[in-house]
């Protein structure tokens, strides 16, 4: 039997690599003859850019950044040729603190600029988990460009609470040449009720009063962005960072799965297997929205192959796979499940099989 491993990360828990080590694991306990192939995955998400270049033989590079308050800390990216890839999350990532209106993608233009001087002009930028919601204003004056407010005084780290002051902006002095690739999995605008700021700067820290000064600070931005954005689906990823790179320097806007399936050769992968493992740390009603298992299963009903789903808890109701292990159930507490989730994970995959 050939059986592919093919999984998301169990999100703060474990990598996809650590999650395709303990299925391996469990699956050799139970069965030996099997031939196991084992390929991480992402949608954009936590790991993209890692398992992205595990699959390009990229170059690993380090350097200083700022994260979303100003501190500096040490960032990774991966380069393979002209191409860079980076994860928003590596500089401007949700931290414990939620301050979304002081928070700002300035560290994310610093890494970009950092594969720009190594010569990278590709950028492949994965833009899930970020922590602030300023529309890449940061990320932006980190790359040249310049905003000022009424009397004239330019913002040196724009932040969300910044934007809607913003009464003039030039771009003359950005990095220029840079060809965007944006990885991104929603379709959310820059503002508006399904904008930005309404969708997804509550879970940053963002109250009520917050979110309507988000919201028009990123209209107040969008005004001065050279390309109308507008109507751009998925330009209020990660807090707008996608809609404001974008509005500067275009681009192309792919899904983050898309990415990853095409540089492993994932559906062939699939088509020749006779068994897929996928799985997520929570599979609910939005994993049926698109997320990685979904598109999994999706391949799988197209190839015939079958599939199997293991994830840390599965909400009632979802059907996805013919067959489903849920880590947590009426015995382990999500509680446990979280807490022991490689041993839990590694012991259920025993079952996989039967």
């Amino acid at each position: 039997m050939k059986i592919l491993i093919a999984p998301d990360s169990f999100k703060g828990t474990l990598s996809a690599a650590e999650v395709c080590s303990c299925i391996e694991k469990g699956l050799r306990q139970a069965e030996k003859s099997s031939e196991i192939i084992s390929l991480p995955l992402s949608d954009g998400g936590e790991g993209f850019a890692e398992i992205l270049s595990s699959y390009c033989n990229a170059e690993i590079l380090y350097t200083y950044c700022s994260d979303i308050y100003g501190r500096r800390k040490k960032c990774s990216y991966f380069t393979f040729g002209k191409t860079a890839v980076i994860e928003c999350a590596q500089a401007s990532g949700l931290q414990k603190k939620k301050d979304v209106m002081n928070a700002s993608s300035y560290g994310t233009g610093e890494l970009i600029k950092a594969a720009y001087n190594k010569g990278c002009s590709n950028i492949i930028l994965g833009l899930g988990g970020s922590g602030c919601c300023d529309g890449g204003a940061g990320a932006l004056t980190a790359l040249g460009a310049v905003f000022r407010n009424i009397y004239g005084e330019i913002f040196d780290f724009p932040t969300g609470k910044d934007l809607e002051n913003i009464y003039g902006a030039g771009f003359a002095k950005c990095v220029k040449e840079l060809d965007f690739t944006f990885a991104c999995d929603v379709t959310n605008l820059y503002y508006g009720k399904n904008g930005a700021a309404y969708v997804f700067a509550p879970q940053k820290g963002a109250n009520a009063n917050d979110v309507e000064i988000l919201d028009r600070g990123l209209k107040m931005l969008g005004a001065f962005l050279p390309k109308d954005i507008s109507r751009l689906a998925g330009a209020g990823a990660a807090g707008g960072l996608c809609g404001g790179l974008y509005g500067v320097y275009g681009g192309k806007i792919k899904s983050g799965f898309d990415i990853i399936a095409e540089s492993c050769n994932l559906e062939e992968k699939i088509k020749q297997a006779d068994l897929v493992i996928t799985g997520e740390g929570k599979t609910d009603s939005q994993t049926l929205m698109g997320k990685l298992p979904f598109k999994i299963s999706e391949l799988c009903k197209k190839h015939g192959t079958k599939c199997v789903l293991i994830s840390g808890v599965i909400e009632k109701g979802i059907n996805l796979c013919s067959k489903q292990i849920s880590l947590a159930d009426n015995i382990i507490s999500q509680e446990e499940a979280i807490k022991n989730a490689a041993e839990i994970l590694t012991d259920k995959s025993k079952y996989i099989l039967q």
